[in-house]
């Protein structure tokens, strides 16, 4: 058939578009796992004979469990066959028992959310400081980390994301000295961080680089439980993910047996023998290709850094007490307040415009596009040719950019009242209202600009008018919002009335 996921595949690598996006391998590094390439149904088997037992391991498994573990600096490491969704999941359900609270950073990737649902946990959140300049997320501070736990003692842990989607840093080093004397285990979604551990630990000495130092990995930090994407920003396959453990706070034994319930029993080989292959080759790789990815980095960043109107952002530019450090890894393109010249006056572009420009008409297809950036993800696999090709682009795009003045989007600034929990509010009878008629409503559903998939409101809390009133200005902005019902005007579901008890 013409409609296939083969054809959409074929389709796109035939447009010769450069993926700045994950997964990291970028299509290129056959080299590091030559026989998954050559024919992985050769090796595509289950557990028989000496393959060992996933869930269960002694064997090869066990060795390349207890291969990661070293490498990375922690007590245990568990391969991950469905990305780091089941390692989150895994990692709140080994700690939190049902009805338990739950201390939560508001720019959590969805899954927490979905652990928060079945376990009807009782989510705490701490906001990240809003970049009004920007429309980012900053760090997650030690202070609002004290003022949680102040205020619900009994909290069963602490979730954070650290690097975010745009790679601001969080002080997971302080904020779990203080969670340990209190008796909390702090859980770190790193997905995005999976290279921290060997571009830190690259010997500089024998590189002329003169840049700042990649920030270290939340494991090695004292973090309890750390999960990391291989796939997003090294060479493994999409669904390759790694968790670590290293506490006295989580019971070991109760965390297998939740990676064994939110994983498959028939894990694919092919993934376990890719992430095995990644892992080591890029261990032997630290003054190797790290090296030379590195330099790209410090080259290219200072490039990106000249142009006049796009703005490649910085950890500076989140202010000092609002990114304790950031991965330069992810470039991070801001086209706030810019516009370009139309019929004799000045329109303000956005972030989606301009990924359209690139991917049209220059053949890069970035990570992600939002209302006022982009992100290019970039990883060990990428080339000079590429970033070279990319810097082109992007200097002839600024060449016909003005500056403008626009309104800031406050939407990530404004925490909704919780009212019912989010399995409660899912599970509950709905209807749906206007738009504009939901202000005062419970939401049955979650609402939230993707990526990143951060909520602006999640099921069970309280709709205002301020809110709607900002997704309205996202909306004309050309933002899309999902969980919102398309028809002839927008709608919202929301909790029926006399639902609630």
């Amino acid at each position: 058939m013409e409609q296939s996921i083969l054809n959409g595949l074929i389709a796109y690598h035939s447009e010769g578009s450069y993926p700045w996006h994950m997964p990291g391998h970028k299509g290129r590094l056959n080299t590091i796992f030559p026989e998954v390439v050559s024919n992985p149904f050769y090796i595509d088997e289950t557990e028989v004979g000496d393959l060992d037992d996933f869930h269960c391991p002694d064997g090869i498994i066990k060795d390349a469990f207890e291969q990661a573990a070293t490498i990375y600096g922690s007590h245990k490491s568990y391969y991950l066959i469905n990305g780091s969704t089941g390692g989150i999941l895994a990692a709140i359900s080994s700690v939190c028992k049902p009805g338990d609270s739950l201390i939560v950073a508001r720019n959590c990737h969805k899954s927490v959310y979905h652990a928060i649902r079945l376990l009807g946990l009782r989510p705490i959140y701490i906001m990240p400081e809003w970049i009004d300049k920007w429309e980012m997320f900053g760090s997650i501070s030690v202070d609002a980390v004290k003022k949680a736990v102040g205020s619900h003692p009994s909290a069963k842990a602490v979730v954070l994301v650290s690097p975010t989607y745009e790679g601001v840093v969080s002080d997971v080093e302080r904020i779990a000295k203080y969670l340990h004397k209190e008796g909390i285990p702090l859980i770190v979604d790193e997905a995005h961080g999976a290279h921290f551990e060997y571009m830190s630990n690259v010997n500089e000495a024998i590189s002329t680089i003169n840049y700042k130092n990649m920030p270290d990995p939340a494991i090695r930090l004292g973090a309890d439980l750390v999960i990391e994407s291989l796939h997003k920003t090294l060479p493994a396959m999409t669904q390759c993910a790694i968790l670590h453990e290293n506490s006295q706070l989580v019971d070991s034994e109760r965390l297998e047996e939740y990676l064994s319930i939110y994983q498959s029993t028939s894990p694919s080989y092919v993934f376990l023998a890719s992430m095995e292959a990644c892992i080591e080759k890029m261990d032997h790789e630290r003054d190797g290709r790290f090296i030379i990815y590195k330099e790209l980095l410090r080259e290219y960043r200072k490039r990106f850094g000249e142009l006049k109107h796009i703005h490649l952002m910085e950890k500076e530019d989140f202010g000092r007490n609002n990114a304790y450090a950031y991965d330069p890894g992810k470039l991070v393109f801001s086209v706030k307040n810019c516009a370009i010249r139309q019929n004799d006056r000045s329109v303000s572009v956005t972030g989606i415009w301009l990924a359209e420009i690139l991917h049209r008409e220059y053949g890069q297809m970035m990570e992600m596009a939002g209302g006022s950036y982009i992100i290019a993800m970039t990883s060990v696999a990428d080339t000079k040719e590429a970033f070279e090709a990319l810097y082109l682009a992007l200097q002839t795009i600024d060449e016909q950019l003005v500056g403008t003045e626009e309104s800031d989007i406050a939407l990530y600034k404004m925490l909704p009242e919780y009212r019912i929990g989010i399995a409660e509010a899912l599970e509950a009878d709905k209807q749906t209202v206007g738009f504009m008629d939901a202000a005062g409503r419970i939401s049955a559903d979650y609402i939230y600009i993707y990526p990143p998939g951060i909520p602006i409101i999640a099921p069970g809390e309280v709709i205002t008018g301020e809110i709607l009133k900002e997704m309205r200005q996202s909306l004309d902005r050309g933002i899309s919002i999902r969980g919102l019902i398309a028809d002839t005007e927008y709608q919202i579901s929301v909790v029926k009335e006399d639902a609630i008890l």
